[in-house]
This record gives C-alpha cells, structure tokens and sequence, in this order.
C-alpha cells in the first residue's frame, strides 16, 4: 500500500537525531520498510554536527519530517517530536537502532483490537556495531499484562518497543527532562501508573551497541543515579501522590569523578552476554550457559572477574526448578 499525501497519519515514529551519521540511513529504512500503515517519521535533530541530517534528507520519502530541536537532550528532543505527532499512536526509534519488519502493525493491530490498552511492548536484542547478533532479551514466552510489574519497579524491556497511545503519553506530560538519561525508565515507571500495559514475545528491537551511543558517554554513576532516582520518584508517587520533581524539590546530581569513566561497548556487550549466561544457566541450559559465558570473557578478555564467572557457570550445579530471574531492562 502506498501512502497518499491527503491520508491521515496512525503511527508517529519519532527519531531522535544527534551525530548517527553511520547508522542514521539504516535506522530509517527499517521503519520506512512499513507500507501497509499509514505512518509519519519524525527526525528531532538535535544539534547535529556530522552528515547526519543530510543522509535522512537524502533518503527523500514523503513521510520523513524533519524538525530541529538544537541541542536541548533527549528529552527534550523526544518531546519535540510529541508535540507536533499526528499519529494516534506513537513510538520511537533511536537514531543507532533497527526496526524489524512488520513491527508497527502488529502492535497497532493488537492496541487497536485491545482499547483498554494504553500500550504494548516486547522484547529486544543487542547486536554489535555492523549489527550482527549478539544477545536476545526476550525474557518470557508469554504474553501477559506487565502493569503490576512496572508499579513494582520492574521495567523488564527497552522503551523502544513500546508502541503507546498518543494520548496517554501527552497526559503524562511526555518526557521530564531533569532525566540526561534513565528518561526511558521514568517513563515506563509512570505509564504503568496511568494505564494499562501488555508484553508480547519476540523481537520487537534491534539495540546496537557502540561507542558513540548515549550509554557509552554517560558515567556509570551518572546512569546508575537516574536509574536508582526514577524508581525513588515511583516510591515517593506511590506513598504521597507526588513526587519530588512534581514538587519543585530538584535533586542534585552527583559529582561526576573524572576518574569514573563510562563502560566502553565490549564491556558492555561483555556485561549483557555474562547476564545472558547466567540466564541461561538457571534455566537449566548449562552447555549453553557456558558457551556464552566464553563469549562474554573473550569480549573483553582483560576483565578477570568475567573469567571467574565463567568458571562458576561450568562448577555451580544447574538447578532449573529455581529459575527466578525477576525481568528488568538491562543497560
């Protein structure tokens, strides 16, 4: 199905936009590749220094929109593209990433059939920087509301496999920008407050890992303090109705040490393959456990403590009945 100028929009895509020269054309055709859903893509390009904006230009499909938000955050940006969406839902890719085929519709489809649905999700995959594969985190095989979970703390999947109604977000007054980043876990905490919330299996994302990406110019303290404070904010909403920053009490930040240097991307594809083994493992899959544990190791082979835990996994007794592993979204 072609898309005609004068057909109103369903689906807003909003891609946030800041120096992805090498994988912005990528991400875009994933989700241009949807021709049987009437959709708009919103490309908020925040500050762009490289040939970023001029490669989504030249890719010259009509339902690219193109809007300069200069420089602001992520939060900002993404509250950009919400403010001018046309779609009755929305969802958001990041400038690095994939869609896989026929995503779009299959959610729009389900929320469309479930109206007492705010949105849905599903699980992802992590893949290395020319995107070969490297770790699915498809938790659960099934499909289930996840609303309690989320008022619980718990977001099991990236944001970027949400589809949401639009509406919903923009009661929720979008993305707060207090947030340089755990924006998408604040979010997901605060939309399973305000509706209800489906997960569906399978891969819905395609994360890629890399060097320039967000995750790897942010501290770990840094990311570990907006983690740990948006799920302090859900706690402080759920005993008093409010929380801080609803109240103008801003926290500070902490001190950033020079010395605390983000994690680079093989200690971060080194990190979700080791968590991956240990999966694995407690479900009972100890060869495999194992195996991807070497892989892990080999990622960055420097890291002692990587190999001890693959000597765990071959030693430690597979004990499958006490497969526990509570769902969160690793970073």
């Amino acid at each position: 199905m072609v898309q005609s100028r004068n057909q109103s929009v369903l689906v807003s895509v909003v891609v946030p936009l800041y120096n992805a020269e090498r994988y912005i054309a990528a991400a875009l055709s994933s989700i241009l590749q949807e021709h049987t859903v009437p959709l708009e893509v919103i490309v908020v390009n925040d500050g762009s220094t490289d040939a970023s904006l001029m490669r989504a230009q030249a890719l010259g499909d009509p339902r690219l929109r193109i809007i300069e938000n200069q420089g602001k955050g992520i939060a900002d940006a993404l509250n950009t593209g919400l403010a001018v969406a046309r779609g009755q839902y929305m969802v958001r890719c990041d400038a690095d990433d994939l869609y896989p085929a026929n995503r779009i519709a299959q959610q729009v489809n389900w929320l469309s059939q479930n109206p007492e649905f705010g949105a849905i999700c599903g699980g992802y995959a992590a893949i290395a920087p020319k995107g070969s594969p490297l770790v699915q985190f498809d938790d659960s095989p099934i499909a289930e509301e996840i609303t309690l979970e989320l008022c619980a703390g718990y977001a099991r999947t990236h944001l970027c496999t949400y589809a949401i109604r639009t509406n919903v977000l923009r009661s929720l007054g979008g993305f707060r920008s207090y947030f340089k980043t755990a924006e998408d876990i604040d979010l997901q905490l605060r939309l399973g407050e305000a509706c209800r919330v489906w997960y569906e299996p399978g891969i819905h994302y395609y994360y890629r890992l890399h060097r320039a990406s967000i995750t790897h110019t942010k501290s770990s303290t840094e990311r570990e303090f907006f983690d740990a404070i948006a799920r302090e904010f859900q706690s402080q909403r759920q005993t008093t109705g409010m929380d801080d920053l609803q109240r103008g009490r801003v926290p500070p930040p902490p001190p950033i040490s020079p010395s605390c240097r983000p994690l680079s991307a093989a200690q971060h594809i080194q990190k979700f393959l080791l968590w991956r083994a240990w999966y694995e493992h407690q479900a009972g899959q100890r060869w495999q456990a194992i195996s991807t544990g070497v892989r892990s190791a080999l990622t960055f082979p420097s890291n002692l403590a990587t190999w001890r835990s693959v000597l765990a996994l071959a030693l430690k007794p597979v004990e499958a009945t006490s497969f526990d592993i509570k769902p969160t979204f690793r970073r």
